[in-house]
């Protein structure tokens, strides 16, 4: 696919989607709407923030109610949305979110009008390192159509075309361009150097705790929560119930939560003399041992895939400069 082919391409998601697009502002790579072809910028840099609110919204109503009626959230209606050029990072973490939410109907009903166009074959994180994905593994990764930059850099960049689902193939032929590939989306996959790593962290982190670790990051760590709401793969929430003005109406909406709020934790039980309500993770350290664990550990046991995609994004946005490839090097050493 050339620029013009790209640019018709693009135009027609225009003209049929929402669509939404990694775009330079202030030196800094967000995602935004577009409103035409020329303003999508396809960029092999990482977005400050990921997808994930596409997916897994900051706030999803979930159902409202007026008396005895209950009113069901729209998003089954609502207009369907494209996202073109996520980079293949972001969708890993969509794989991970498919398998979490196999059986959430809100989160498929969203799925279901979301168009992903992914773009690669790299993606450039800011401190400049490179992670890259050759064509035989695109197989393994959620998308509806995958531009793969095959000249990245020059001024004509020209791209292979690949397409995974029946939706893809759709758009593609209704634009009338044939030159594409098409693959069969496979899943995860197993990679020996990845698989490797993956076994060697969830077994220090299950059998060989050195509580030193998280004694010291415990110290440095605000609790923010920073890490959490940048990382493409922490899908958390709480579930709040809120009462309209109106007697007998409100709703139920689920929002972002983190394991560092002092919220999260809080179970029931008798409250402490001092006001306090009982919590199962009592200290900083819990808390950030608790996150690492979550994404080394419980997630590879349950589906078997990293909970963390190495972008970096928890180093960028985290004020005392807790490296998370730095502590995860600790704990191999361990």
């Amino acid at each position: 696919m050339n620029q013009k082919e790209l640019q018709k391409f693009i135009s027609y998601l225009v003209d049929n989607y929402q669509v939404f697009a990694p775009q330079e502002e202030e030196k800094k790579v967000i995602i935004k709407e577009i409103s035409s072809a020329k303003t999508a910028a396809l960029t092999s840099q990482l977005p400050f923030f990921s997808w994930k609110k596409f997916f897994v919204p900051e706030k999803e109503i979930m159902f409202s109610f007026k008396n005895s009626a209950l009113i069901q959230n729209g998003a089954e209606k609502s207009s369907q949305i494209a996202l073109l050029g996520v980079n293949i990072l972001d969708l890993r973490s969509i794989l991970l979110y498919d398998a979490v939410f196999a059986n959430d109907p809100y989160y498929q009903k969203q799925r279901k009008n979301t168009l992903i166009i992914g773009y690669g074959p790299e993606v450039k994180l800011t401190d400049g390192a490179l992670r890259k994905i050759e064509t035989e593994d695109l197989k393994c990764l959620p998308f509806d159509i995958f531009l793969y930059n095959i000249n990245q850099g020059a001024k004509d960049q020209k791209y292979n075309i690949f397409s995974a689902t029946e939706k893809g193939k759709k758009i593609l032929s209704e634009i009338d361009y044939k030159d594409y590939t098409e693959i069969k989306f496979i899943g995860h996959k197993y990679n020996s150097f990845l698989e490797e790593k993956k076994n060697l962290r969830r077994e220090k982190l299950k059998n060989n705790h050195i509580q030193k670790i998280w004694d010291e990051l415990g110290k440095i760590c605000l609790e923010c929560g920073k890490c959490a709401i940048a990382c493409p793969t922490c899908f958390c929430f709480k579930i709040n119930d809120c009462p309209e003005l109106t007697e007998g109406a409100g709703e139920r909406a689920r929002c972002w939560d983190s394991c560092f709020y002092s919220e999260f934790s809080e179970v029931a039980g008798p409250v402490s003399p001092a006001g306090e309500k009982p919590k199962f993770l009592k200290n900083t350290a819990q808390k950030i041992h608790f996150w690492y664990y979550h994404k080394f550990a419980r997630i590879p046991d349950e589906y078997n895939m990293m909970g963390c995609v190495g972008c970096h994004r928890c180093v960028e946005v985290c004020p005392v400069g807790i490296n998370i490839e730095e502590v995860m090097e600790e704990v191999e050493k361990s």
